[in-house]
């Protein structure tokens, strides 16, 4: 009576009447319920029952009572196996699915009168190919395969003559799946499970955000991604966008595979495969001539996509019109293919290649099981290889038909401004570097006429500190703060010229910043030959003296550099041309919180995070002028007090996304051993090692981000924040051997790296470092010896060299 009773639970919460459990598939459901009705509590098969009944997991009260391993096991077993569908829909059009005899599954030998469901294989189509024809021009075709066709493959290939759309280039750049997921296929979408990589890669490319990369069942963020991505939940832009950012520019995706036998979502998984009609898409035979102008076919999945490639189209690389790449990824999976082609050109004579040949590059895997190469990994590699030369072509194409529209009278001139073809084509070069640095403009537009004529009765003040002692480009812009903002001066009248000689003050465009400073707003500017500083908002009385101590003046810096000079010939070189780099001695809360929120991130969304964390609970304390947005709103740092109501939620809502519990727990460990006292008090100890240990109790402090705290706000001036750059130039420069054979930086290696420069600097040791780390900047880099540069790039292509000899080797 149990076993039907929780029989009726289940079919009720799936919407299925007994009314209609006549059918021999249905008795056939039905007797597995029965059979595992006696588990349904403890097991997460009801999940699996999702392919045959419908879920209502939004109005079951049973499955609202599951676990949350339950739940992330059931949106696991939906998308990542077959659940043996009938019929999968995508908007209105039914793909019907063929069932195949399944091989029945061994018996359980804890429970050998229990047999496993069986499980079935399926037989899915992939969809046709997107390009701009379907996408953006002939919109009410979509790219789903459809079942009237009109050739042997079994696809709809529309007229061969070319649409005229002259607001769109020619495809350039073919982009290859293997065959869609039961993901992909559920929700309509080329690459369309939430963890695969490949539409963030997109994103970083084109300038917007997949999503929030957060999983919907954890609420945790998707780690692969999320603080790798380079653009804010502000550019989150839906499918049908993204799609159409893509094929705007030339690229056009389809997949190898059109039809197959699988079980479930693998490539590895795939029998009696049909392959899509590529190179006659490529030929321009079909599809209105869509292909003519493809340059190069992207193999998406990694050398499991290549293999299936190679498998199919092998002939093609036979006749000359297909070549692997030159990169070394291609050319070690083509390899096989390469040498037939070179075989039966030596033995036949090979094929003449006529017109254009197409070259087949194989790029780290997008799919959530290729996890060999970082995400950051495989974005290099996908820029290298796809978007930067699929980008040149389409700015090729842009500036042709620019030149054409302007000499040529009758030629139509563009009518179409889709809002898509406004976004930036510009090559990936320029977002190599994304971290704001004194050498770019600003993104806000602050003018120094117009905080001039800020609270004007408040004069210029000198700090009366030469240059080798301060330099503010060289110490307000290297990452140790983040609450300064760039002001460009529009009046070269009121400042002295700059000296003739190269140097770091000569060869930066920003000389004046803005920003709170505990109480006060103040503005500061740099001059060829001292510092000044102005308040624009808070008490006058006490500036000065706050301020020195704000840059450590009572440390005298010009001694610090020739001692280091003495002992290292590379510091040498750097510390003549970036002069007067300090460390700062920040408030320690702001400090603490800042690189809390520093972890994984970079400086222009660690600003953003803490712009946004002032104003939520900071106190508002001034509007600054701005020419290209709305005022810029200062408010001061918050208080343990004004964060004691902070709630983890808010902060996430901020933007803040993990860091968010980070933050609640060590505001809530503060508040219990002793508040800001008790960082104030650190400042006294005179071992590092125990500030550093004291610190990273604290939830979301690792050893360097301690350091970061230590050294720049707690005066432990021997404190060595030891990331990846860091141990680059341990590396480079002091002991090639400092990491062994590790892989990255264990607590070992971290103590091994801070002590090379506790060595050989003993004095001071972490402002010797900081100086080094500035020079590592890429904004630094014009002001360097011609020599140190030289030493820096050759020194990086060694150690790509290396690793990719590594990686042959575990190969």
């Amino acid at each position: 009576m149990v076993t039907f009773h929780l029989i009726g639970v289940v079919l009720s919460v799936s919407g299925i009447s007994l009314s209609r459990m006549s059918s021999p598939a249905a008795s056939s459901s039905l007797s597995k319920l029965v059979r595992r009705s006696t588990r349904l509590k403890s097991s997460p098969y009801f999940c699996g029952i999702a392919g045959n009944v419908k879920r209502q997991t939004a109005t079951s009260p049973f499955f609202a009572s599951c676990t949350e391993s339950t739940a992330t096991s059931c949106d696991k077993e939906e998308e990542e196996c077959s659940m043996q569908r009938d019929v999968i829909k995508r908007k209105g059009s039914d793909i019907k699915v063929e069932k195949l005899a399944s091989t029945p599954t061994k018996k359980s030998k804890t429970s050998p009168s229990k047999a496993k469901p069986s499980t079935t294989i399926e037989r899915t189509q992939s969809f046709e190919p997107a390009w701009w024809g379907n996408i953006l021009v002939d919109r009410t075709h979509s790219h789903i395969t459809e079942k009237t066709t009109n050739n042997s493959h079994g696809i709809n290939v529309h007229a061969s003559n070319e649409l005229n759309a002259p607001d769109y280039p020619p495809v350039h750049t073919l982009i290859l799946g293997t065959h869609p997921s039961i993901a992909s296929l559920s929700k309509n979408q080329f690459f369309g499970h939430p963890q695969n990589a490949f539409w963030y890669l997109v994103g970083d490319a084109l300038q917007f955000r997949r999503c929030d990369a957060v999983s919907p069942s954890t609420n945790k963020p998707y780690v692969y991604f999320y603080d790798h991505l380079r653009y804010g939940m502000d550019k989150i832009i839906d499918y049908d966008k993204q799609l159409e950012a893509l094929v705007s520019k030339g690229f056009a995706l389809w997949d190898i595979v059109q039809e197959c036998e699988r079980k479930g979502s693998l490539d590895a998984d795939i029998n009696r495969e049909v392959a899509n009609p590529i190179k006659e898409f490529c030929n321009g035979t079909m599809f209105h001539g869509a292909g003519r102008g493809v340059k190069r076919i992207v193999i998406a999945n990694g050398t499991t996509g290549a293999s299936f490639f190679v498998k199919h189209f092998k002939q093609w690389f036979r006749e000359g019109g297909i070549v692997a790449a030159e990169d070394e990824l291609s050319q070690r999976v083509f390899k096989s293919a390469m040498n037939s082609a070179r075989n039966a050109s030596v033995k036949n004579g090979g094929y003449k290649r006529s017109g254009r040949v197409i070259q087949v590059v194989c790029l780290p895997g997008v799919s959530p099981a290729a996890a060999k190469f970082s995400y950051t990994e495989k974005r290099e590699a996908w820029e290298r290889g796809c978007f930067t030369p699929g980008l040149a072509d389409y700015n090729d194409w842009n500036k042709q038909f620019d030149f054409q529209s302007m000499t040529t009278p009758k030629k139509k001139r563009r009518t179409q401004k889709d809002e898509l073809l406004s976004m930036s084509a510009s090559t990936l070069s320029s977002q190599k570097s994304l971290s704001s640095s004194p050498s770019k403009p600003p993104n806000i537009r602050i003018l120094s006429s117009d905080i001039a004529a800020l609270t004007p009765e408040n004069e210029w003040v000198d700090l009366k500190v030469p240059p080798e002692e301060l330099r503010p480009s060289a110490t307000l812009t290297n990452g140790q703060c983040f609450n300064w903002l760039v002001v460009e001066n529009d009046n070269e009248d009121d400042i002295a010229d700059s000296p003739s000689k190269k140097s770091a003050w000569g060869t930066h465009n920003a000389k004046e910043w803005v920003g709170p400073l505990q109480n006060r707003v103040l503005s500061i500017r740099e001059t060829p030959t001292t510092t000044l500083y102005r308040v624009l908002h808070g008490p006058t009385t006490g500036a000065s003296d706050d301020l020195r101590a704000y840059f450590r003046l009572e440390t005298p810096l010009a001694p610090l550099y020739e001692e280091w000079s003495n002992v290292d010939a590379r510091l040498a070189k750097i510390a003549a041309v970036i002069p007067g780099c300090r460390v700062l001695r920040q408030d320690p809360l702001e400090c603490m919180f800042s690189f809390i929120c520093s972890s994984n991130n970079n400086i222009p969304r660690i600003t953003k995070m803490l712009s946004s964390f002032r104003q939520q609970y900071g106190n508002f304390m001034m509007a600054i002028p701005a020419q290209n947005c709305d005022d810029i709103s200062l408010y001061s740092f918050p208080t343990l007090a004004s964060l004691s109501h902070a709630a983890e939620a808010d902060l996430r809502n901020m933007g803040l996304g993990y860091r968010a519990k980070y933050m609640t727990e060590t505001r809530d460990l503060l508040l219990k051993c002793g508040r800001e006292d008790f960082l104030l008090g650190l400042r006294t100890e005179t071992n590092s090692q125990v500030v550093q240990d004291s610190l990273i109790q604290f939830s979301g402090i690792g050893r360097k981000v301690a350091d970061c705290i230590a050294l720049f706000s707690l005066d432990q001036d021997d404190a060595i924040p030891v990331d990846v750059h860091v141990q680059h130039i341990a590396s480079r420069d002091y002991d090639p051997n400092v990491l062994g054979s590790a892989k990255s930086i264990t607590p070992t290696i971290y103590k091994q790296v801070g002590d090379l420069f506790r060595t050989r600097f003993p004095s001071y040791a972490g402002w010797a470092h900081t100086l080094l780390f500035v020079a590592e900047l890429p904004s630094f880099r014009g002001v360097l010896p011609v020599d140190i540069v030289q030493e820096m790039d050759e020194w990086r292509e060694r150690e790509q060299r290396r690793k990719q000899d590594l990686k042959k080797r575990t190969d």
